[in-house]
């Protein structure tokens, strides 16, 4: 036990004994809305023939990226957390799930590009209350896992397949790179995604290869469950001060505190908490600017 007068709370957004804790103490805590989805792979070469054109494998020129939207009539559909380069990664934090990341290395060389492609997820979709977001994560990751076939092996399968709603095409000219592809196995996102979700997410596809040529090509590669693309849940705190309600030396921060949905927007919510500290008790060091 380490006592502290003032404390920074800067916890991830996959704390979840964490937050399990917090839910018996005095603090403000709010769901929120967050997204779901799968991650998506295709060659990097063909997603920069899409992007660039005729400069594509220009050695001035990095393997290319891409940020995407679409909107039903209810839902936003959206890539996240793109990787050119890169490798779809096991993010699993809990017995008997599955989820997944991406990341690129920093030569950003690897033969795939991958992207999140994720549906929003409202408070009527779960029923509202922190530990009930937690929980429609949780059921995801299990159905996920249980997809997989038990064993931490990821659930994939084809674009093709996907939107076609069929099943059984093996990977062929792009393949995954969980696990160095050799820890997959075929099952349809339709096994551990709600309908609500696989439904959006199919529209957003087909819009997706209208903006990028081959996006909704029939052999790129869907890997699931993508689940943690921010925090389900939010740490009130006072908008002046920074400080959590129900506890005024408590200085929840960044991600998992619910205020940033990634590494910039975290350090940049974690640099102004940090200066929020600074103006309260040393004034005359807490004014600089960001």
């Amino acid at each position: 036990e380490l006592p502290a007068n003032k404390l920074f709370l800067a916890i991830g957004h996959s704390a979840r004994d964490t937050y399990t804790h917090l839910f018996t103490t005095p603090l403000s805590i709010e769901a929120k809305p967050f997204s779901v989805g799968m991650r998506i792979e295709h060659l990097a070469a063909d997603i920069d023939r899409a992007m660039y054109g005729d400069f594509a494998g220009h050695p001035a020129l990095g393997h290319a990226e891409y940020s995407l939207s679409y909107n039903t009539k209810v839902r936003g559909v959206y890539t996240f957390c793109m990787c050119p380069g890169g490798t779809v990664v096991a993010a699993a934090s809990e017995a008997g799930g599955v989820a997944v990341n991406g990341m690129s290395e920093h030569s950003r060389a690897g033969k795939n590009s991958n992207s999140a492609v994720v549906c929003s997820i409202f408070k009527d979709d779960y029923g509202g209350t922190p530990a009930a977001a937690i929980e429609f994560q949780r059921k995801i990751e299990h159905a996920a896992y249980f997809a997989g076939g038990g064993d931490f092996a990821a659930p994939v399968t084809t674009v093709g397949d996907f939107l076609a709603g069929t099943r059984g095409t093996e990977p062929s000219r792009i393949l995954p790179t969980y696990m160095n592809g050799t820890h997959v196995r075929a099952a349809s996102p339709d096994d551990y995604l709600p309908p609500v979700v696989t439904a959006a997410i199919r529209d957003g596809l087909s819009d997706f290869d209208r903006k990028i040529a081959g996006f909704a090509a029939p052999d790129a590669i869907l890997t699931g469950a993508e689940t943690r693309t921010s925090a389900p849940v939010r740490i009130m705190r006072d908008p002046a001060t920074r400080t959590a309600l129900g506890a005024d030396y408590l200085y929840p921060a960044g991600e998992g505190a619910g205020y940033a949905g990634g590494i910039t927007s975290a350090a940049l919510d974690g640099i102004h908490t940090a200066f929020a500290m600074m103006t309260r008790f040393a004034p005359t060091h807490g004014t600089r600017k960001v």
